[in-house]
């Protein structure tokens, strides 16, 4: 009986042994590709970039609206948001859950085939030009907002249509 009690006790813990060493082998791997794929600069551009982006973008929402009454201290407030984002979720407090969501999301095998495309010519090609097309993304993203603002704005406007009794009664 102490014999198969024993045999129990050192299956089940080469059975963990082994799933955390799998777990630890996925998470070195996540942190490699995110390594490769240069995420800490990635994200740091792309919140120097919305930063930089927003008071043309709060410009044109403006004359879009045709607000002129904005509070002169909005861009300053958004300042400080953009800056408490960038601290809250700076790389130093992300990086843990990034890998996290690597090592869940991907399988090794993926993670290898997505590391060896970001090593690559091409790859290295998208990471240098990743900034500019999403740059050039947002611009365009914006130029289509722009022109469903007075929409909205009209929607806005227009008092709210309580349901007739004939459509109560047809919902039943």
């Amino acid at each position: 009986m102490k014999k198969i009690i024993g045999l129990i006790a050192v299956s089940l813990w080469l059975v963990v042994w082994s799933a955390n060493a799998q777990e630890a082998s996925r998470r070195a791997m996540a942190e490699e590709l995110l390594n490769v794929m240069n995420a800490q600069e990635g994200i740091e551009k792309s919140f120097a970039m919305v930063k930089q982006m927003i008071p043309a973008q709060m410009e044109k929402m403006k004359q879009a609206t045709g607000q002129t009454n904005m509070p002169s201290n909005v861009s300053s407030q958004t300042d400080t948001i953009m800056d408490m984002m960038t601290q809250a979720l700076s790389w130093d407090k992300m990086k843990d859950n990034y890998i996290t969501l690597y090592a869940e999301t991907f399988t090794e095998e993926e993670m290898k085939g997505i590391i060896d495309f970001y090593k690559s010519s091409a790859g290295q090609a998208f990471i240098k030009k990743q900034p500019e097309l999403m740059k050039r993304s947002m611009e365009l993203t914006q130029k289509l907002m722009l022109q469903i603002m007075p929409k909205i704005q009209a929607m806005k406007k227009e008092p709210q249509a309580a349901p007739s009794a004939s459509t109560s009664q047809e919902s039943k």
